[in-house]
């Protein structure tokens, strides 16, 4: 696995537009690496770089300012993993996105010991589960979302 300038940061501080930066700017760094190396391939494929920015754009267009900061992967296929991890509760949610069409992109979530995985079948899966790792942004998205009554 690469990771590219992966910091131990707490992603559920929400700085909003630059989070949101920080996260495309990791994404961007995958791409300047070398192709490969005696262990596989090292640069994301076109299909799970394009697979990750569509999802993390959408996500983006729901969550605005509360978009929190990812670390980026590849693996020696050139699939793509964002992970989003909390420091207080112990809280994780990773975003992969395969290296082609015959794989599936999925997210998986832990906190405190109880650990499962999804299919993503759209962006709502993935914002569902940023909404998830930080109560707070639920409650707020839960007041946005909710219809004006006429």
């Amino acid at each position: 696995m690469t990771v590219a300038n992966e910091q131990i940061t707490d992603s559920s501080s929400y700085k909003g537009l630059s989070n949101f930066r920080v996260t495309v700017e990791r994404l961007l760094e995958l791409l300047d690496l070398e192709e490969e190396d005696e262990y596989g391939i090292l640069r994301p494929t076109e299909y799970a770089f394009k697979t990750a920015m569509k999802l993390i754009v959408e996500a983006y267009d729901v969550l605005g300012d509360h978009f929190p900061k990812a670390s980026t992967s590849t693996d020696d296929l050139g699939s793509i993993t964002l992970n989003w991890k909390s420091l207080e509760p112990d809280c994780t949610v990773r975003l992969f996105c395969p290296s082609n069409a015959d794989g599936q992109a999925y997210i998986y979530h832990y906190k405190n010991e109880e650990y499962k995985s999804e299919d993503i079948i759209a962006a709502s899966t993935l914002v569902d589960w940023l909404e998830w790792f930080n109560p707070l942004l639920a409650r707020q998205s839960i007041i946005v979302r909710q219809p004006s009554q006429t």
